[in-house]
């Protein structure tokens, strides 16, 4: 009878202490969003085209981004995640313009909300 008591005491504090432990999923950042513009292809290997964004390596990461996964940048719109940007660029959202005077035009705005779309 004791054994029976030992082991479901054993088997419960198991359960108890082995249960997966919630996690916490950023899904949003305060950036800083630039403009590019250049030919040829991404990070990801698919061709430059409106629409696409580079993000800093940190948001990446903190984010969990995948290449082809969109993001909405408040006041923007929503882009798609094909390119990174230089490993010394932090916090930073950069968005792709045919031209250098598009993208010259654009400038810089901060504090922009950026949302993972899930």
């Amino acid at each position: 009878m004791r054994k029976i008591i030992l082991l479901s005491l054993l088997g419960i504090c198991l359960a108890v202490f082995s249960a997966p432990q919630p996690t916490v999923s950023l899904t949003m950042a305060v950036v800083k969003v630039t403009a590019y513009s250049h030919t040829g292809r991404t990070a990801s290997g698919v061709r430059v085209q409106p629409g696409v964004v580079a993000l800093s390596r940190d948001l990446e990461r903190t984010l969990d981004m995948q290449f082809g996964e969109k993001v909405n940048l408040e006041g923007l719109g929503t882009f798609t995640f094909h390119d990174r940007m230089a490993r010394s660029k932090r916090q930073q959202a950069d968005i792709w313009f045919k031209s250098r005077s598009k993208a010259a035009r654009f400038g810089v705005k901060r504090n922009i909300l950026l949302v993972k779309m899930v």
